[in-house]
């Protein structure tokens, strides 16, 4: 008897490899549950299947097993999985439509927690992301689509097609999941803020509060920063490589998004450089950052619009090789938690300076040293920051502050799952056919290849 953990994947949860630790957590929990669980990654079409399975030596380097749920002739292979871990679907429909994987997830979920009884861990890792149910979007189109019609209007492009309408009034007919069972696996700290409710509650529109606040308080799980991003395992994989403290460009560095959720963050470097009467040397890297339009005229601040794979030794090579890292977290006033990159600088062995206004409380770090409010502030800290001795001081003290703010790694299925009989092999996914891969790679290199001119 094992508790044998589902890990459903219906997409890329990575954002195109730019933020890996978000599959890469799953081996830690892993690590943390072998003795009493079995894995098994549950799929939903053959392109998933296929992506794991191309992954599996790098991303999803664990013992496990593949099984397939691609409809709802698959459902009954639930019966043999103790719990759920998943993570969001889409908030909302694009170019007013279903999106059949996220289909698939929601009834695969609405089987799990409605008869079956049993949990699920929805990994939710951004505070300014909008998380919803996408039975309730179906339904609130569909109601609007069918009113729209009763008053005579043209009909909307989620109407438009009799088989987006069909999918959608099929979707309504399952049962809502029921969210008593539902837990939300969040980074940070209920200590330092215990944000899940008022992302999932107190700012979301009522008609999407899936439900109470004090629901969303006692589901919500902060399982260790450690286990989320590898704190300790990526420090010690770089502790023979950035000994030296010598940074090869002298300039602060800022790496990210800047946009959908993340648009406050040009808000608050176009505050803090408005003057830029001191000319602090930076460099920010990222995507979404034509949004900095104000900063094209300013020599000392350095664009590039790019990507880097997040844990990529190329992105901690980045961190390392500047003076130090500029931490803005969402460009609010308040950080809701840690930010990952703060951990991926101390990795890094880099610097870290922190924009007050965008922590107030100061969760980040205990020393008010670390902290600047304005570009004067920040320019003494770039002139302190030349002396190699202070910059050692600063690397050793904000390595133990953050070591010490990390909790225990101690999430256990077992609190929350029963165990069951062992998932018969049957069942497991046993690969495709030789001979229709090789069929396929043969065709593939014998199609004649276009390239574009323009």
């Amino acid at each position: 008897m094992k508790n044998n953990v589902g890990i459903l994947i219906f997409g890329d949860p990575t954002r195109g490899g730019t933020i890996a630790s978000e599959v890469k957590f799953l081996k830690s929990l892993y690590n943390h549950n072998s003795s009493d669980s079995d894995f098994y990654i549950i799929t939903v079409n053959d392109s998933v299947t296929k992506k794991i399975l191309k992954e599996k030596s790098s991303t999803y380097d664990f013992p496990h097993e593949i099984v397939q749920i691609f409809g709802e002739k698959d459902l009954y292979k639930l019966d043999h999985i103790s719990c759920l871990v998943t993570y969001p679907g889409h908030s909302n429909f694009f170019g007013g439509y279903l999106n059949d994987n996220i289909v698939k997830m929601y009834k695969i979920i609405s089987r799990f927690t409605n008869d079956l009884k049993r949990p699920v861990f929805v990994r939710i890792n951004d505070s300014e992301i909008k998380v919803r149910d996408y039975r309730r979007l179906s339904k609130q189109r569909l109601d609007a689509g069918y009113q729209a019609r009763e008053e005579g209007k043209p009909d909307s492009a989620f109407m438009r097609d009799p088989l987006n309408v069909n999918k959608a009034e099929d979707l309504v007919s399952w049962k809502e999941w029921d969210y008593s069972l539902v837990y939300w696996f969040a980074n940070g700290s209920k200590e330092s803020c215990d944000w899940v409710h008022e992302t999932m509650y107190d700012r979301e529109d009522e008609y999407f509060r899936m439900t109470t606040p004090e629901q969303f308080k006692s589901n919500s799980i902060y399982v260790s920063d450690d286990i989320f991003f590898l704190v300790k395992h990526n420090y010690q994989r770089f502790s023979d490589k950035y000994i030296e403290n010598d940074p090869v460009h002298n300039k602060f560095c800022y790496i990210g998004f800047f946009d959908t959720v993340n648009v406050a963050r040009a808000k608050a470097f176009n505050v803090l450089f408005k003057e830029n009467s001191h000319r602090v040397p930076l460099k920010i890297f990222g995507k979404g950052t034509e949004i900095l339009t104000k900063f094209k005229d300013k020599p000392n601040v350095e664009i590039e619009e790019g990507f880097i794979k997040g844990d990529s030794d190329e992105y901690f090579d980045f961190l390392n090789s500047h003076l130090g890292y500029i931490f803005i977290g969402k460009g609010q006033t308040e950080s809701r938690y840690i930010g990952k990159t703060v951990y991926d600088a101390i990795v890094a062995r880099t610097p870290v300076v922190v924009y007050k206004k965008c922590d107030s409380k100061m969760i980040t770090f205990s020393n008010p040293n670390f902290y600047f409010e304005t570009e004067e502030e920040l320019k003494a800290i770039f002139n302190l920051l030349q002396d190699k001795d202070v910059r050692e001081d600063w690397i050793k003290e904000q390595h133990l502050d953050i070591m010490r703010k990390l909790p225990p790694s101690s999430f256990k299925f077992s609190i929350y799952a029963d165990k069951l009989e062992t998932f018969p092999e049957e069942l497991y996914f046993k690969g495709y056919p030789q001979k229709e891969e090789k069929e396929k790679k043969q065709k593939k290199e014998s199609s004649i290849k276009t390239v574009s001119l323009f």
